[in-house]
């Protein structure tokens, strides 16, 4: 016989607090931590994307902050430029009145090659009143010059880098002793300067130098400086016999080189103790011009800033002064002229200043051209191909040498 279930039964479960079984709790569900762990991921890149945000920010505006200063900074040297080329169209005793009174911005090294005592006054040597600053007893007068050991040794010693503040900004060539307290360079180098700054390792620091007299006419290019005080420098010797074939070689300071010797940029930021590498190259003489003044047409390489350095033969001695290259657009090749010495004596000779001749001699074995007179030829047919002086200026009235 079957039995009903009673109605009241489900009642009675209620009334007692079970559930059915098929009834689960909501902390137990996946559902509910997987919608959790969805919301915690979410959050943790909202987080990580905030302080993304927060650093780009901080990073764009320190490069703002940065570059508001340096456009500022920019500006001061712009305007400190612009009063230093306002003060150079005025004439010389304005401009060495009024250049100490000119101040630098932050961060300008000024003047850049004076000397400590100078720094601290903020004047140019070159721009000093000369009651100021008495000159010292030469010590070329007082010493003897000690004779260089070698051929390397001689040539570093008497070549000097030549610096001079022209109209245009500083002007950087080369130039040698020749004789005591007076260093010979290019006029194109010094241009309307009336003073400059010769240095080189030997030289011991920057030394002012006040250019006597300069030529740069029918051919001739030249400068004489007059070195105020500084060691004891051997002077070179010129020599007036060069020989197609005879091996030369050229020394001074090539902007190519130069400028990327950290002793020369210590120079410019005022480390008196600081002088760049004399640069050596050597070659071959290929012809010799016939010209007034004569001209030598060599293989050693010459670029901006040997204008004004010596030419010499292999004892040392001088047989010209490189001034400019020639360049052949066509064939891209380059040839080093230098001026012969004969020219460079007769302008030293005509200013009064005693020089060291070597003696007349024969060419080498295997020279196949005698010795030129160089102190009178034919002048050479006019080319129409760029000549560039070796201070990297192009040539002016149809070529200048």
């Amino acid at each position: 016989m079957s039995q009903t279930p009673s109605p009241a039964a489900p009642e009675q479960e209620k009334h007692n607090g079970t559930l059915p079984a098929s009834v689960v709790p909501w902390y137990r569900r996946p559902l509910f931590w997987g919608l959790l762990f969805f919301l915690a991921l979410l959050l943790l890149a909202a987080w990580l994307f905030w302080k993304e945000w927060q650093t780009a920010e901080n990073l764009k505006g320190q490069i703002a902050s940065e570059t508001a200063a340096l456009q500022k900074q920019n500006q001061a040297r712009e305007d400190f430029l612009a009063r230093l080329r306002q003060l150079l169209k005025e004439e010389p005793c304005e401009v060495q009145r009024k250049l100490p009174l000119v101040s630098p911005p932050p961060g300008i090294a000024w003047p850049p090659l004076a000397n400590d005592a100078a720094r601290s006054g903020g004047v140019l040597p070159e721009a000093s009143e000369p009651a100021a600053r008495p000159t010292p007893a030469s010590p070329q007068a007082s010493q003897p010059a000690k004779t260089p050991q070698g051929f390397a040794a001689l040539m570093e010693q008497a070549t000097v880098l030549v610096l001079a503040l022209r109209e245009e900004g500083l002007s950087m060539g080369s130039g040698f002793f020749v004789s005591p307290g007076h260093v010979v360079t290019n006029a194109h180098v010094v241009g309307s300067a009336q003073k400059a700054v010769v240095v080189n390792k030997a030289t011991g620091a920057p030394l002012s130098a006040r250019v006597l007299r300069a030529v740069q006419s029918n051919g001739r290019d030249f400068a004489l400086l007059e070195v105020e005080g500084g060691p004891a420098i051997t002077p070179l010797t010129l020599s007036t016999d060069v020989w197609r074939t005879e091996r030369v070689s050229a020394w001074g300071f090539p902007g190519a080189v130069t400028n990327d010797d950290p002793q020369f940029s210590a120079l410019l930021k005022g480390n008196a103790a600081a002088a760049p590498e004399v640069v050596y190259t050597d070659g071959v003489v290929s012809v010799i011009l016939e010209r007034k003044p004569a001209l030598i047409v060599h293989t050693a390489t010459v670029s901006q800033g040997n204008s004004g350095g010596p030419l010499v033969n292999d004892k040392g001695e001088v047989v010209g002064i490189n001034t400019f290259i020639k360049l052949d657009d066509e064939s891209y090749r380059q040839s080093s002229l230098a001026i012969v010495s004969a020219s460079l004596a007769e302008f030293l000779k005509a200013a009064g200043v005693p020089v060291t001749m070597a003696a007349p001699s024969g060419p080498d074995q295997g020279a196949s051209q005698p010795a030129v007179q160089t102190d009178g030829a034919k002048p050479a047919q006019k080319s129409d191909q760029a000549q560039t002086s070796s201070d990297g200026v192009k040539g002016a009235q149809g070529g200048k040498p």
